[in-house]
């Protein structure tokens, strides 16, 4: 039985990565297992991903109710999700 569950609460079969809220900052966490497998260049590539999202979620860190302000999984159904917490509230204001 899985019990690991992302912000949504919905349920996880395979974490991807993370965005989690540091000090004044914001930490990019990628599952390594999964890091390992893909090119050898890829951390040359998501960084400016990783860069790009920590600045706009810097944006809306005041309204985190977590340290996770944003995850992306593969889910338990076999689809993709990215999702932080609360995200209607977010895109009601």
């Amino acid at each position: 039985m899985n019990n690991l569950k992302n912000v949504a609460g919905n349920d996880v079969s395979i974490f991807l990565f993370r965005f989690e809220l540091r000090g004044h900052g914001i930490d990019f966490v990628i599952n390594q297992a999964i890091a390992a497998d893909m090119y050898q260049d890829v951390d040359e590539k998501i960084k400016p991903l990783a860069h790009a999202c920590c600045e706009t979620l810097s944006r809306y860190r005041r309204l985190s109710v977590s340290n996770t302000i944003m995850d992306g999984n593969i889910l338990d159904t076999g689809e993709f999700e990215v999702r932080h917490p609360r995200q209607s509230r977010w895109l009601d204001e």
